[in-house]
């Protein structure tokens, strides 16, 4: 069976780095490359928690490039309060600089026209680097097998406005002209389905328990996402909300969508909002809007293919029903 072309563009993050763990332990997939660009911390710290990302699963392999520094319009605000001063906890501060392999934008670019149609663009951070290719040359994108976005919220409330999610309301310029550009086969993963991916404190004490130097990263990255997500929201556990992409492109049964217009507000009080029109019937404008997602399933795919050597402590816990 062929494996999944497949380019990340993202900013890790914890979460983020939760779905490169995911991804690099998974043989479905051929990482193409990692592009990495301003988000959750800036793009240069980004690159190095990429490749540390890697490093922990024996992916040394993976490409790396840096993308946008800055939000295309909006002054930048990362999301350290979240993920910590290293974007990573504040535990490792990574400072091993991933081989320079030109920009994010030519990379991707590049691979797109070398395999036309055969590559997954899998998007967990702001869209600056696609709305970069888009301004100049946009054709670029169309030439993608199909581009997964991890972004937006429709029936919930946002994590960093009553109506924005972070990765759009960091750069609401570029989410609006990837979206306004009517690519097809795009889908869209937003906080409505992600906020139900809950890591749960006896998860994360499982994880512990597994005393690997996968796991102790693992629950390390994590502490600070859980002590956030009490101090802001009184929540016990941490919402990963990125790995929910790749563990979609491995089983699509994961998610349901429905088709649905989507256009994104540039300024005002609702600036990053996502808008989803359900009614439109331009079939051209339609993405798919992931609806409902089966935690359960999720969680079993990724704590077996992260910690496959522990699969059989993780069903015990699962048939226990002291984890799902």
């Amino acid at each position: 069976m062929d494996k999944m072309k497949l380019i990340i563009d993202v900013d890790p993050g914890i979460d983020d780095s939760l779905a490169l763990l995911l991804a690099g332990v998974s043989p479905e997939f051929e990482l193409m490359a990692l592009t990495v660009v301003s988000g959750n911390i800036e793009v240069n710290q980004a690159a190095r928690n990429a490749r540390f990302a890697m490093k922990i699963v024996g992916r040394d392999d993976v490409t790396i490039a840096k993308g946008c520094e800055l939000p295309l319009v909006r002054n930048y605000v990362d999301a350290t309060d979240t993920h910590g001063k290293d974007g990573i906890g504040e535990v490792y501060y990574p400072k091993e600089e991933p081989i320079d392999h030109g920009s994010a934008t030519t990379v991707i670019s590049r691979l797109l026209r070398q395999y036309p149609y055969q590559i997954t663009i899998a998007a967990l951070g702001p869209l600056s680097n696609l709305a970069t290719i888009l301004k100049r040359d946009a054709e670029v994108l169309t030439l993608a097998k199909e581009i997964v976005i991890m972004g937006g919220s429709v029936n919930v409330c946002g994590n960093c406005s009553p109506v924005a999610e972070y990765n759009f309301w960091c750069d609401p310029h570029a989410a609006k002209i990837f979206f306004d550009a009517h690519l097809t086969n795009v889908t869209l993963v937003p906080l409505d389905v992600t906020y139900k991916i809950l890591l749960t404190p006896n998860m994360r004490e499982m994880i512990r328990q597994f005393k690997t130097p996968l796991a102790q990263y693992v629950v390390n990255i994590t502490g600070f996402y859980v002590d956030f997500h009490w101090a802001q929201e009184r929540t016990l556990g941490c919402v990963i909300n990125d790995p929910l992409v790749i563990a979609y492109l491995l089983d699509r049964s994961i998610l349901t969508l429905k088709k649905g217009h989507v256009q994104i507000e540039i300024e005002g009080i609702a600036i990053g909002e996502s808008v989803i029109e359900f009614r439109e019937k331009d079939s051209s404008k339609l993405s798919n809007i992931a609806q409902s997602v089966d935690s359960k399933k999720f969680f079993e795919l990724f704590l077996t293919r992260v910690f496959s050597e522990q699969k059989d402590d993780i069903q015990l816990m699962i048939e226990k029903g002291m984890i799902l």
